[in-house]
């Protein structure tokens, strides 16, 4: 299973890691943020739901190739001219992780979260849920996190 959901926002992002743990929380995912996520590109390890994991993250400072390639993106962006990426492969911790992140985005600011495999917007509830689906189904394989 591989997903590259879309997040994309307004302007500069305005929060800090603290506020990015505290939004995490707010939907049930305890966290130690170890990096600034405007500084992301490439993989971004974190901490999350108990699992030492990570997914990669690629920030969008021109979301024009997105508009040309999900029209359904395009009618939802707006003003919206940030975002990023999200991707990772079979790893269902990481898909939890960067769903999770896109939840929490969501709840820091006005954001759209676009999964272009199902070709659908994904609301914060359901970024979260989803999710939470996938923590569970990292715990159910086993998963050990990044070895120290």
């Amino acid at each position: 299973m591989s997903m590259e959901p879309h997040v994309c926002w307004q302007g500069e992002l305005t929060f800090d890691r603290s506020q990015l743990e505290g939004a995490l929380a707010a939907l049930g995912f305890a966290s130690t943020v170890l990096h600034d996520f405007h500084e992301a590109d490439g993989f971004w390890p974190v901490d999350i739901a108990g699992c030492k994991t990570g997914v990669e993250i690629y920030l969008e400072n021109d979301l024009e190739a997105l508009r040309e390639d999900y029209p359904e993106l395009a009618s939802a962006l707006g003003g919206r001219d940030k975002g990023a990426t999200f991707r990772w492969g079979g790893d269902a911790a990481e898909c939890a992780t960067g769903l999770a992140l896109a939840a929490a985005l969501a709840r820091l600011g006005d954001v759209v979260i676009y999964e272009p495999s199902e070709g659908v917007s994904y609301s914060e509830t359901r970024a979260a849920d989803e999710a939470r689906n996938m923590f569970e189904v990292a715990e159910k394989e086993g998963y050990r996190g990044r070895e120290p």
